[in-house]
């Protein structure tokens, strides 16, 4: 019987371990130890039938994850400058949606709005993330709640940094997953007149 999907903190460090393995699986980015076990930061996963598909963190403490792996090392100093002038950050950080998930719609919006939920309980004023795809980056860019904070080319890959409030977590994931909707839709539109030729 299918079940419907869950949010859900992974508070145990076998839950937290198998998050670790997976999200590596998919980025090829290790989590370190010190990261995912730290108690500021809440780890969160995604379940549906009984199975982990998707999932994220969110770092509260003062040494951020993200600076340190999508910018380079001569920025840091200015970068943790331009974020302490805005006041207290959380990070979104290893945020992941298993392949085989991506193209099921109702699943992805899922998990977009459990994100949006859970920074609107969990997260702190501000937010900050990135990424080293430029789709994602792209996708990221859609909503005007986003703000560009840093560009970068690490390991041959470009980087993208943003930040924005909290206050505007839901109206701004909302407008992402509009956004994709919208995709799709077009997608299936175009399909469909294809199959009419």
């Amino acid at each position: 019987m299918k079940i419907f999907p869950v949010m859900r903190p992974l508070r145990t460090q076998k839950s937290r371990e198998n998050f670790s393995d997976i999200y590596f699986k998919a980025s090829g980015l290790p989590i370190p130890d010190n990261y995912l076990h730290d108690p500021n930061n809440i780890v969160l996963g995604i379940h549906w039938n009984q199975e982990l598909i998707g999932g994220f963190i969110l770092g509260k403490s003062s040494h951020l994850r993200t600076i340190e792996l999508f910018a380079k090392e001569d920025k840091h100093e200015l970068l943790y400058k331009q974020l302490q002038d805005k006041g207290l950050f959380t990070e979104i950080c290893c945020f992941w949606i298993k392949k085989e998930v991506r193209t099921k719609t109702a699943l992805n919006f899922f998990i977009w709005l459990s994100m949006a939920y859970a920074l609107k309980r969990y997260a702190t004023a501000h937010i900050v993330f990135g990424t080293c795809s430029r789709s994602l980056a792209r996708l990221y860019a859609v909503t005007s709640k986003v703000k560009f904070l840093s560009q970068d080319f690490i390991n041959r890959k470009p980087t993208f940094i943003f930040w924005g409030k909290q206050r505007y977590a839901i109206s701004g994931i909302s407008e992402i997953v509009f956004y994709k909707l919208k995709r799709v839709l077009k997608i299936v539109k175009k399909s469909n007149s294809l199959v009419n030729i």
